[in-house]
């Protein structure tokens, strides 16, 4: 039988005293001991986000005394600015050949705290959950911002040269925030949000009136009827999904059929967001100009990308989001079908038939 680790001892041991607070504490690794105790004694405070976080910076020493690393969906919440500081230093040294499960990676999350999954270009991808209205406006200099919410319903408001531009964003839907502009979101119900944010010169103001431009970036006007995403517009995934046809990937697929199996639901720095969904495999394509990002809204598929070291492959479920590198080559394989909205570099695609591209 395997030796059970630190973390798994810490953890059935938290666990048995939120089932039975009354109960006495269990008994652990002497090393444990001292930690355990601190939970006892705290345990019976009123607020449960305080022992959500409790319980996950146990959980994080338990894994600093011997416990295997957790993938990156369940790591620690990011609660503090040196929880963001240690995640991102723990990002840096990870792969990035994982798909992310966001049903994990939101589990145990508490109140306005967040998880860090994977780097995309000059963004963090990661999830949040909150249901409270905290007065707290937000400006990213170095790119957009992509907000998904995948439960509840955010109202954000965006400062833009001529006044506030507010936008309801319900489940299932994206915003895209231009670079640059000051904007608010606020949850209209308990909200579970999918986003990627470029943190290079982010800043947060609690102003009742923050500034209406970033630094050096002129915001764009309010919003216009172009059908792409813009400042006052969210877009539904699932309508855009219903205008475009499924794709069966055969011999005789033309790229006109696969171009048309893909709707535009916005733009997103120096990428296009698209949902489309389809069935079979695609050939291999790699995008020199950036990383892409993919997240399954139905069905599975098999992402094989081709490394130095050989191919790899990552099943990706429903529910779940994966990042391919710049420049590899890779293909999708989706034999019972696939619901996936992307975010591709704009430029200089390669597609490939060959066996091997490389």
């Amino acid at each position: 039988m395997a030796k059970r680790s630190a973390f798994d001892e810490l953890d059935e041991a938290v666990q048995a005293m939120i089932d039975d607070p009354d109960g006495p504490v269990p008994t652990v690794h002497p090393r444990l001991a001292a930690l355990l105790q601190l939970a006892a004694d705290l345990r019976d405070l009123p607020r449960q986000q305080f022992k959500d976080r409790l319980e996950a910076a146990l959980a994080a020493q338990a894994r600093r005394l011997g416990g295997p690393p957790p993938p990156p969906s369940e790591s620690t919440p990011i609660v503090t600015a040196g929880d963001l500081r240690a995640r991102l230093h723990d990002m840096a040294g990870e792969s990035k050949l994982v798909a992310h499960d966001l049903t994990t990676a939101l589990s145990g999350l508490p109140e306005m705290a967040m998880r860090f999954l994977v780097s995309l270009n000059e963004c963090t991808v990661g999830v949040s959950r909150f249901s409270t209205q905290v007065p707290l406006w937000e400006c990213h200099p170095a790119g957009d911002e992509l907000l998904h919410v995948l439960e509840g319903a955010l109202e954000v408001t965006t400062m833009t040269d001529e006044g506030p531009v507010q936008t309801t964003v319900p489940a299932g839907s994206v915003f895209v925030c231009p670079r640059g502009l000051w904007h608010w979101p606020r949850p209209l119900s308990p909200v579970s949000l999918l986003f990627a944010t470029p943190g290079e010169g982010s800043q947060n103001s609690r102003s009742a009136q923050p500034p209406r431009r970033g630094r050096g970036r002129r915001s764009p006007s309010p919003p216009t009827t172009t059908g792409r995403a813009t400042v006052g517009s969210a877009r539904d995934v699932r309508t855009v999904l219903s205008s475009v046809p499924e794709l069966r990937i055969g011999t005789t697929t033309t790229r006109q059929e696969a171009d048309a199996a893909f709707g535009t639901v916005a733009s997103f720095n120096r990428s296009t967001l698209t949902v489309g969904r389809f069935v079979g495999e695609t050939p291999w394509e790699r995008h020199p100009d950036g990383d892409e990002l993919l997240h399954v809204v139905d069905g599975e598929s098999v992402v094989t990308v081709l490394t130095d070291d050989g191919p790899v492959r990552v099943p990706i479920r429903a529910g779940s989001v994966f990042v391919c590198p710049q420049g590899l080559w890779h293909r999708q394989n989706a034999p019972q079908g696939v619901t996936t909205l992307y975010a591709t570099p704009l430029l200089h695609g390669e597609v490939s038939f060959a066996e091997d591209p490389r």
